[in-house]
Formats: structure tokens, sequence, C-alpha cells
């Protein structure tokens, strides 16, 4: 059966989708991953696939089911299900429509059982998240960029900010506005919802002002060392660049994946981010700074991983320790398992078995790429794009906002990312990939 994997954010998603595409073809089954153009190839195409759903869109489920296919919900937020009534209410949007939902652990598989009638409660499976796989010891060489090194050397502190309310590229309000008109997300119109959002947003407002402090008192407490920061991908990362000009070894950088700058990291600092348990899986120091407080402004567990500091003071203390204490990694690892069941075994794999047993008895057929013209008009508003992105104001910037979260990917980065996943984990089988469009592939297993 062919599966189908829409992606909203390459560098968050596409390694570890790519890794679930070999876990895949291993059980014959072929992959079409990518853009915006999977969801053209398979909604309503009259044929059988197995989707991956992400955003909890009712009318694309419908269509999939509607073809004799099968859908997955594969969230990427699977941590932050809990964080709100309304975010659980929105997932028994698909309670109709969704053959199972995959979640990230036990827990939040219990939360959404409180929302969703008895009879869909076997539905609901704790799998793990498919990225999350890829931060075992074995994956370390995938990860390792010599670029970086090379540049900031494997000393350097890493500030993963993650402020897309108070920092987003669009402006916030407009970005509330965009989801608001989205089907799949229209709790962001709810009035109860959006007062909730404007309570995050007001606290992460205060600590853009704290890491910009951090990083200045950093740059003075370590001349010798690179601050790196690393916005998330919807963030203005100008922003910290402004506040920060003239600080020699302080850089703000936005290339490359997570994990690409928390494997050669010397300490790794988080506010209210994935990257902190990231990296705590990893094996890399992690600091947790929180100058100021609001959990409900902040993701359920985050809060709870690295060593707990407050100032910038404490922060300096702890990197001059040069490592945080391995009982509390212990300790905070076994706070994670029930949120995280990567930890006890491979959610590409686990999520894989299931495919296979779903898939049987459908038909399995494999697209073909775009014609010229079809071609050629995806290459058009992707040059349309890189063009607009150039423009000054809110436009200028909803376009850069979408090239932030998907630039251009090649055939080239596609089959040496699978080439290195095999390096790592030798057992995964041999594939051909077709670049069918622009940020558009077909990963088949080989004969």
């Amino acid at each position: 059966m062919l599966c189908a994997i829409p992606l909203e954010i390459a560098v968050r998603e596409l390694n570890g989708m790519l890794y679930q595409s070999l876990h895949l073809a291993a059980k014959g089954m072929p992959t079409l991953i990518g853009e915006r153009m999977v969801n053209e190839y398979v909604v309503g195409c009259g044929r059988p696939v197995l989707y991956f759903d992400s955003d909890q869109s009712v009318g694309i489920n419908e269509a999939i089911l509607k073809d004799n296919g099968v859908v997955f919900n594969v969230n990427p937020e699977g941590m932050h299900i809990a964080q709100e009534q309304q975010t659980l209410d929105n997932f028994t949007r698909i309670a109709h429509c969704v053959s199972l939902i995959c979640t990230w652990g036990d827990h939040q598989v219990q939360d959404l059982k409180s929302v969703f009638p008895e009879e869909v409660h076997d539905r609901i499976l704790a799998t793990g998240y498919p990225p999350f796989d890829l931060v075992q010891p074995r994956f370390k060489p995938l990860h390792e960029n010599p670029a970086i090194i090379e540049k900031h050397g494997r000393d350097y502190v890493l500030i993963n900010t993650s402020f897309a309310y108070a920092n987003n590229i669009m402006g916030f309000d407009r970005y509330m506005k965009m989801l608001s008109k989205m089907e799949e997300w229209k709790i962001y119109a709810d009035p109860e919802y959006r007062a909730i959002q404007q309570g995050i947003h007001d606290h992460q407002k205060l600590m853009l002002d704290a890491v910009i402090d951090l990083a200045k008192k950093l740059s003075a407490y370590f001349p010798d060392r690179h601050i790196v920061i690393r916005p998330h991908p919807g963030e203005d990362s100008s922003f910290y660049s402004d506040n920060l000009a003239g600080l020699e070894n302080v850089f703000v950088e936005k290339s490359g994946t997570a994990r690409e700058w928390i494997a050669s990291a010397g300490f790794v600092i988080h506010h209210d981010c994935t990257t902190g348990m990231e990296a705590l899986l990893m094996g890399c120091p992690v600091i947790q700074y929180r100058p100021h407080y609001n959990k409900r402004a902040m993701a359920p567990i985050m809060p709870s991983l690295g060593v707990k500091t407050v100032t910038p003071e404490e922060v300096a203390d702890v990197i001059r320790s040069g490592d945080m204490p391995e009982q509390m990694r212990k300790e905070q690892l076994e706070i994670l398992a029930p949120y995280l069941a990567n930890n006890t075994e491979s959610a590409a794999q686990a999520i894989a078995g299931l495919a296979e047993t779903y898939g049987k008895g459908h038909e399995t057929w494999l697209p073909e790429p775009l014609g010229m013209w079809e071609n050629a008009k995806c290459w058009r508003k992707y040059a349309s794009k890189l063009i607009r992105a150039r423009q000054p104001g809110r436009n200028g910037r909803k376009v850069r906002y979408a090239l932030n979260k998907f630039p251009r990917i090649s055939l080239e980065k596609v089959n040496g990312i699978l080439e290195e996943l095999r390096r790592c984990e030798p057992d995964l089988p041999q594939v051909s990939v077709r670049q069918l469009c622009l940020n558009t592939f077909l990963i088949s297993p080989r004969d």
C-alpha cells in the first residue's frame, strides 16, 4: 500500500520521516513524502493510500477513507496535547475519520481517551514519534556537521529559543488570523482560546528580553567561547541579530537541523522547547533557564528538563562546572518516559508494523512525476516566493515564514540522508528515490 507523508516544517520532520520511510520500505511499502504536493497527489485520487495526518484534518481524512484508504494521525506537536482542553477537543473532530492515533507516549493516550468516545479508545496507541528515534547514539554521525564544528568548535553554548508567538516573523496578530482561517485550526478563532494564546505571547515577550540579557552576559563571561542562538523556524531571527549586534562571539544561526547544533554543543540552554528534551536524550548537558515562570504558558514536562536556573549568573556557574549531574539526567529521563515511548522502542518500527497490518489487502500504486507543464508551474511558484520574500512589510515576512518552514530540498540531499541513515543502521533496506516535483519524493523498496 502506498504511504503518504506530508511535512510541515522540513528541519523538524524530514530526517525522522525519511527514517520512517525506510522502515515502511522494509515492509514492502512505498512512501510519497514532501510538501503540499503530497496532498495534491493523494486526496480524492480514487486510489487507496495510508495517509499520515498531522493536523486533524477532517476533510482530507474523509477523502482518504472514501477511497478505501487508511489514516494514521502522527502529530509533530504531540507533547502539547494536554496543554489546553481546546487542544484535546480539537482531536475529537477526527474520531469518525481516523484509523489510528499514534501518540508520543502513554500519558497522551490517557489524555485523549478522556475526551474520545469509548468505542474509539482502542485506536489510540503510544508509539512514540519517528524523528525522536534519531537521538540514539548510533545516529550521531548523521547529525554532526563539520561546517558547524569548523566555525564554532565543540564547546559552544547553544541557546534554543521557541518564541514563535512573541517573535513571529509574520507578527502575532496576523499569525493568529492565518491559523483561525484554517479548517483544522478553527479553535484559534475562539475568544477564550485566543485569550490563552495571548497569555503565552505575553510570557514569551518577557522571555525575549531575558534571553537577550542572558546572551550579552554569557558573551562577557566566556569571551573565548561562541554563544549560538538558534531561533524556532517561525521566529524573526533579525530580532536577535539587531539586539546583539557588535558582540563578536555571539552568533544567530537558522541553518541546519536542531540536532546538528546539539550534536557538537558544549551546553544547550532552553526555556520551553522540545530541543531541551532532544539534547537530554542525546547526552548533551542541558540548562533550563526560566527567569519568568508561567505554567499555563509553557509546554508540559519541558520546564522540568535540564539544570534549573533563573539568572545569567546561575547559568554561567553551571557552564563552568562542565556538565549536568548524571543522577539528575537519569531522574529526568525517568520523568520523561511516560511522555515519550521512543525511550523504550523505535517509533518508526512500531508504526511500520501497524502500517503493514492495516495495509494488507489494499492495492499498491505508484504516482508518476508531474508533466513538464505542471512541474514548471511548481517551479514558477517557488521562484515567485523567492522574489516576494525580498519585499518589505508583512507580505515579505509571510513568504519568508513559509520558506523558512520548507526551503527547497534536492534529490541529492534526500539520497544523502537516506544513505547516512543506512550507514548508522545497516539493516535498513536499499530504496529507489524519484523526485516527482519540487520538494516531493517517492521512496520505493528495491526488488
